[in-house]
């Protein structure tokens, strides 16, 4: 039986460096976005009664917007002072409890509801920072508090919240610590197989699409990686790397560019994006799962995934 400490030990140490330098790149582009013109807006700080960590992160989170005047739209409209709060805002929400974040989020639209140009772009800036694929600040776990917020509100025309009826239900599949939903694939060997049926005690989905710069970028990184390398072949990790949307042309003259050490494959009846069993905003679109197939890591960078990894 391989143990999942120690064929993990080789990949927690040859990764530590790239996950630092990533890390790093994200701090600085993040120095960059939005730009402040005119000052920022400052929350306010927790009284010196109030004492703990925990409690004081509470306050500043309850008492966010205590300073901000939805009133002024000039102020907020501009991008390194309104959309800057609400980086900043979101910046809050692991560090709060799930019941915190949706009265805080109740709180916020029930302010700006007092100007319409305001609830608007509140209700996008929240939709850009955590439902845009690009967005590094992406949570379908915090967009989906957002979304029934919204689904009850009087200020969203009907034609919105259909939309956001829809895509509710999607948000909600492959939660962490929920069973991820399993499908069929067709490798490239023609044999076929399922999700269910993977043993290993980790898994990772690599929704790709041939030609794509960054599935080609993440696919180089961890063909290259020795650690990650080593726990592939010691059979602590299995990557599934599943193309969905059938065409199998394409999809045969890219193999090449798929690791031997993978199990490259394709859903022939492009099920899973016609049902939508899996939520693919833009791809690479990876997954981490355990042994029982439960979600780890849900539409995660691969740094993220290698951070697990160094946690256990």
């Amino acid at each position: 039986m391989v143990s999942n400490k120690w064929c993990l030990l080789a990949l927690v140490i040859s990764l530590g460096f790239w996950t630092s330098c990533q890390q790093e790149q994200k701090k600085q582009e993040a120095t960059t976005t939005p730009t402040a013109q005119g000052g920022n807006y400052a929350a306010p700080k927790p009284p010196a009664n109030i004492t703990g960590e925990e409690a004081k992160i509470n306050y500043v989170f309850t008492h966010f917007w205590d300073n901000f005047n939805f009133q002024d739209t000039a102020k907020i409209l501009n991008t390194g002072y309104g959309e800057q709060a609400i980086v900043d805002y979101i910046g809050h929400f692991p560090l709060v409890k799930a019941d915190t974040l949706r009265e805080g989020i109740e709180q916020v639209f029930d302010a700006a509801k007092i100007e319409p140009s305001v609830f608007n772009f509140f209700k996008f800036q929240f939709e850009n920072y955590l439902a845009h694929p690009n967005s590094p600040m992406r949570s379908d776990q915090y967009y989906e508090t957002v979304l029934n917020y919204l689904i009850g509100s009087e200020k969203v025309s009907a034609d919105e919240k259909t939309k956001y009826q829809t895509l509710l239900p999607i948000l909600q599949k492959n939660k962490p610590g929920k069973t991820a939903t399993d499908f069929a694939y067709t490798t490239t060997a023609g044999t076929t197989g399922t999700l269910k049926t993977l043993e290993a005690p980790f898994t990772m989905l690599f929704f790709y699409e041939p030609g794509c710069s960054s599935c080609e970028e993440a696919i180089a990184e961890m063909k290259s990686n020795l650690g990650l390398n080593s726990v592939i072949e010691n059979g602590g990790l299995k990557i599934l790397a599943i193309y969905p949307d059938g065409n199998e042309e394409i999809w045969k003259d890219y193999q090449n560019q798929i690791p031997n050490n993978w199990i490259n494959a394709i859903d022939k009846d492009q099920v899973i994006v016609t049902k939508n069993l899996y939520m693919i905003k833009a791809t690479p679109t990876i997954y981490l799962l355990d042994k029982d197939k439960k979600v780890i890591l849900k539409d995660s960078y691969l740094p993220q995934v290698y951070g697990y990894f160094q946690s256990l």
